[in-house]
């Protein structure tokens, strides 16, 4: 099994390149496209460099957090899934985005969290191999 990644946006198309993500720590029983300018985003709150909101009544804190220099991420659907585990598989850029929301539910973020760990390798990796 192989899989390919076609991105065929234009780099000029930065709109698709700058949406905003956020990353929640809970796990949604579907795979389509969610409405959360509507649902979600109406009940973030931003007050004194903290960022708050709610998500199925879970209180959650969260933090901006950006990727480093040189980095981002990029958003990739598959039209068709194939019938077989084997099969090859073909994903299609669909957007990217250089910062997001990272929220936790049970504490504040913090520089503990597995995912500040995650970027803060990104850095040591560049220290370590880098030019």
């Amino acid at each position: 099994m192989s899989i390919h990644v076609e991105n065929t946006l234009q780099k000029t198309n930065k709109e698709a390149f700058e949406q905003r993500a956020h990353y929640v720590p809970c796990k949604v029983e579907e795979d389509g496209p969610a409405n959360v300018e509507k649902y979600f985003e109406p009940y973030v709150v931003e007050e004194d460099g903290e960022i708050t909101a709610s998500f199925r009544g879970h209180s959650l804190d969260g933090t901006k957090m950006s990727f480093p220099e040189g980095y981002r991420a990029v958003v990739a659907t598959e039209a068709k899934r194939p019938l077989s585990e084997d099969a090859d598989r073909k994903f299609h850029v669909v957007g990217g985005f250089k910062d997001f929301i990272y929220w936790n539910w049970d504490k504040k973020p913090s520089k503990n969290d597995n995912m500040v760990k995650a970027l803060d390798w990104i850095d040591i990796a560049d220290a370590i191999h880098g030019d």
